[in-house]
């Protein structure tokens, strides 16, 4: 495969997924009961289900993958908004608009994000 990494480059950050091709991801990257980070969307698994955002939040764009994920309930770590992370509901505010939500598809070990 080729990269274009250059000698000195810095390695891809450990919350970024390791499949650069679009919007792929790698299953056991995201165990269950966290998120990662895929470009701009936040895959988060939740007990064995894989759903996705938009990676920031609509309050102040705090980022969502760094957040606490209890449950199906993603916190934003900057200021406190919690939203559903199937829905994209806000559910405790600052934040007053709805997340963007994605659909994920597993095939095999390789999640997908649509991003349409």
């Amino acid at each position: 495969m080729q990269t274009n990494l250059k000698d000195g480059d810095a390695r891809i950050p450990p919350t970024k997924s390791p499949v650069p091709a679009g919007k792929q991801f790698r299953v056991n990257d995201v165990p269950s009961g966290s998120a990662l980070l895929v470009g701009d969307v936040a895959v988060f698994n939740v007990a064995g289900t894989f759903c996705a955002t938009q990676a920031t939040c609509p309050h102040q764009k705090g980022p969502l993958n760094e957040g606490m994920l209890d449950g199906s309930t993603v916190t934003c770590p900057w200021h406190g908004s919690q939203f559903n992370v199937f829905t994209g509901a806000v559910l405790r505010g600052p934040a007053k608009n709805p997340l963007r939500t994605y659909r994920v598809i597993v095939e095999g070990d390789i999640g997908r994000l649509i991003v349409e």
